[in-house]
């Protein structure tokens, strides 16, 4: 009797492990679905951005993907305004991601901040990737390609717009 539930045990066990291995590589080790989409206006810069509201989007972020259009984006929105934390896991081009939040004038979001030229971490571990973390107040995060910051003379305090 010993020996047949610890034989059921183990095969529980192993049945668990597999199907947790099949739903992580299901959920998390491929490209976000095409997703809604959205316009961004910062200053004179229009950005054509996927939306990414749920918690599956936003960990998938534009992992996998191979490249974006030259006017492309994603924009991951969060429920609370706060530090928002990204990485680069599994990223094959370098990015800007624009920090956004609440205008301090009131009315409206503003760019609180940027990062420019985030490069891809290819092979390293989990523990190993930088950690990108977003000025406190961040409630929209645009990631675009590398460069775009720069190209559209993007700044701090330039106000953002959000529409279909």
């Amino acid at each position: 009797m010993k020996k047949d539930m610890a034989l059921f045990m183990l095969i529980t066990v192993i049945v668990v492990a597999a199907g947790a291995a099949v739903s992580y590589l299901y959920l998390f080790r491929r490209p976000n679905p095409p997703l809604a989409a959205a316009t961004v206006r910062i200053g004179g810069a229009a950005f054509n951005a996927e939306v990414a509201t749920t918690t599956i989007a936003k960990a998938r972020g534009l992992s996998y993907r191979t490249a974006l259009g030259a006017d492309d984006g994603m924009l991951f929105i969060f429920r609370r305004p706060g530090v928002q934390n990204f990485w680069m896991k599994d990223m094959n081009f370098p990015i800007d991601m624009i920090w956004m939040g609440p205008s301090a004038a009131g009315g409206g979001e503003e760019v609180l901040g940027f990062v420019q030229d985030a490069a891809p971490q290819p092979g390293a571990p989990l523990w190993k990737l930088r950690i990108y973390s977003s000025p406190d107040g961040t409630d929209k995060v645009l990631e675009t390609n590398a460069g775009a910051v720069a190209k559209y003379g993007i700044r701090v305090g330039d106000a953002v717009q959000i529409g279909q």
